[in-house]
């Protein structure tokens, strides 16, 4: 079972319109904001939202100088972002971290002002200067890099400072840092740690309490070597109680993180057993349960297959 957390919360009233592209289509979702710590708070979609909502979690860390993010939602929701980060402080926005290049984390970066710092890992910089795919219109099958959304006139919107293993940012009670462990949800993954706080942004690397999508085929991601990745995280990372997911309604508990783990490489170890056993994906599948120490993850049959298949043909 999972530790409760003590955190404030504050449920904000959204405003509901229509949009035009797949994210927008949706009614707007209404967010809320978790107190972490004095100075660090999860803006999230409202639990009731249905699909994609608003997009990632957002993280707001208020430093001596100015307003660091970690994420900024999908396109139209940067005003959203600023108008809470106004209720919370009057320093502007400095920084903002890119936990990855999908347009449900970086749809906004643009409606902020040019002279932010925008930081990601070198390869989801690379993947935002490429125009190899279209601008972040769909979901799950669909594009969902945001190719179009940095060329021309915003190309100066492309993160100015990169890194390859990891990265501290500011000093003392404000230290961030930033760790790439290797390809998982995509190739440039970024875990964020916010050091005073003993809180973690992990971005799509821990997206729910449930199995994540991965993308093999537009970002370079592997579900093979996902699972070791978060063991790298969890070996390489300490300090921290609490985690600020992808996706999930609400933050949850390091000992949240390491069950994930657990999941995880579980279906991954039994889907190679099936292979060497030579059973086949569709028999992986129906055979698969949930284990009882890991009840608070769901496999939704989707999830479930498209992870097995790709274990499975080892990408």
């Amino acid at each position: 079972m999972r530790r409760s957390i003590g955190l404030g919360m504050v449920t904000i009233v959204g405003v509901f319109a229509t949009m035009t592209t797949y994210e927008a289509r949706q009614a707007r979702a209404s967010l809320t904001v978790y107190e972490i710590a004095d100075n660090l708070y999860m803006l999230a979609n409202a639990s009731s939202v249905q699909g994609m909502g608003g997009g990632g979690n957002t993280a707001i860390f208020v430093t001596d100088d100015g307003v660091a993010l970690v994420d900024t939602k999908i396109k139209g929701y940067g005003q959203d972002i600023l108008a809470e980060v106004r209720k919370i402080t009057d320093k502007p926005v400095t920084t903002i971290i890119n936990t990855h290049t999908h347009w449900d984390h970086t749809g906004s970066n643009t409606e902020f002002p040019d002279t932010v710092d925008f930081v990601v890992h070198e390869n989801t910089r690379g993947h935002m200067a490429s125009q190899d795919c279209d601008d972040g219109a769909g979901f799950e099958g669909g594009s969902i890099k945001n190719c179009d959304a940095f060329t021309g006139a915003n190309a100066k919107y492309l993160p100015g400072t990169t890194y390859s293993d990891t990265l501290t940012l500011f000093s003392g009670a404000d230290q961030i840092d930033l760790y790439h462990f290797g390809r998982g949800h995509t190739d440039g993954d970024t875990f964020v740690v916010f050091r005073a706080a003993r809180a973690m942004h992990t971005g799509d690397m821990f997206q729910r309490l449930g199995l994540p999508f991965i993308d093999v085929p537009n970002s370079n991601g592997s579900a093979t070597e996902f699972g070791e990745t978060l063991k790298k995280a969890i070996a390489g990372i300490s300090n921290v109680d609490t985690v600020i997911p992808g996706h999930n309604p609400t933050p949850v508990t390091w000992d949240d993180f390491v069950n994930f783990s657990g999941f995880y490489n579980d279906v991954v170890m039994k889907t190679q057993q099936g292979k060497a056993a030579g059973r086949s994906v569709d028999e992986i599948v129906a055979s698969y349960t949930v284990p009882s120490q890991y009840s608070d993850f769901s496999a939704p049959e989707n999830r479930l297959r498209s992870t097995v298949q790709y274990v499975f043909d080892g990408q």
